[in-house]
């Protein structure tokens, strides 16, 4: 893999799985002495291990750091977490940057019982999801001789011979830069929802403004006639006609009976009345055959409403006494 350089002054930290019998300790070693040379006084260089990030036992910090390098040396067998890279995005400072590298397999190879579970494009993957942007990948190919010395000394399997022709060509270190947002986890910032409208510019006159023309003065309108004040003649009736309350046509409060008959005014001539026709009783033609059987048998219109009963044929006298019937058989 490249050297990795620091700016000075910077805060950088080394995470690697490192053990008394790791054969990754010299190197580690050198290059955190190197890394100290770089940043100076002003700046530091920390180590913290990799299990103890997974369980929690380790606390970094907050925005503390401005590099972070996970595994930067071989043997690169630590497969970090969704859990430890955010909490490594959590340690560095807004705009930082995070290189981690893992043995990462070719997005087409399938290999059953192998160490090595992750694709190059599932550890892309693994760095967005935990919050990390801007993130780019290198790859370079695990030789046959380094994937031998990683079955026998590292992972120690079982069928070792099976495994190397299978994977061989199929297996490399893939390294990702990505960064940190430039912001910190938790930070606010205003939603702008859409701009606000202008207000609609409104036709006004403005009256003291000389540009204008002078608004006329409504008293000067008037003339004198206009303003004398009406007398009690001005408002007498036209005609000489009394100020008095005509009834109205249908009057009901008695007013109409006090006034006096315009002997102008035609009344109206009443119809006469007409001759009532005698009724005969001998010759009776009736429609509904109930003339003869008394008023509650007779229509409305019937001409011998109010007549007694009688049969047809019979005649009706009216006697000047009530001592006697008026039927005679």
């Amino acid at each position: 893999m490249s050297s990795y350089t620091a700016q000075p002054g910077h805060a950088v930290l080394l995470v690697a799985r490192a053990s008394a019998d790791a054969h990754n300790l010299d190197s580690l070693q050198q290059l955190r002495d190197t890394l100290a040379q770089q940043v100076g006084t002003t700046g530091t260089v920390d180590f913290e291990q990799a299990d103890r990030i997974a369980d929690g036992s380790a606390v970094l910090g907050s925005a503390r750091y401005d590099h972070i390098i996970a595994s930067p040396v071989a043997p690169y067998t630590v497969e970090y977490s969704r859990a430890v890279l955010a909490a490594l995005l959590n340690a560095l400072k807004p705009g930082a940057v995070l290189t981690v590298n893992e043995l990462a397999l070719d997005s087409a190879t399938d290999l059953p019982e192998s160490p090595v579970t992750r694709t190059q494009e599932e550890l892309v993957a693994q760095t967005k999801f935990a919050g990390f942007v801007e993130p780019h990948l290198e790859a370079a190919a695990v030789g046959n001789t380094e994937l031998e010395q990683l079955v026998q000394n590292v992972w120690r399997m079982a069928g070792a011979q099976e495994f190397l022709q299978t994977a061989a060509g199929r297996v490399s270190v893939a390294s990702v830069t990505a960064k940190k947002p430039a912001y910190n986890v938790g930070s606010a910032a205003a939603l702008s929802f859409g701009k606000k409208r202008a207000a609609k510019k409104v036709w006004m006159i403005n009256v003291a403004s000389d540009d204008e023309d002078e608004i006329e003065d409504q008293d000067d309108l008037l003339e004198a006639e206009d303003l004398a004040r009406p007398d009690a003649k001005s408002l007498a009736r036209p005609d000489g006609l009394p100020a008095k309350r005509k009834a109205c046509k249908n009057c009901t409060c008695g007013l109409a009976d006090g006034e006096e008959p315009d002997p102008t005014k035609c009344k109206p001539s009443k119809p006469k009345p007409k001759p009532k026709k005698p009724v005969d009783v001998v010759n009776v033609k009736s429609a509904c055959g109930n003339c003869s059987l008394g008023d509650a048998f007779r229509c409305t219109s019937c001409p011998y409403m109010g007549m007694p009963a009688f049969k047809p044929g019979d005649k009706i006298t009216l006697g000047g006494s009530l001592l006697h019937d008026d039927f005679i058989p």
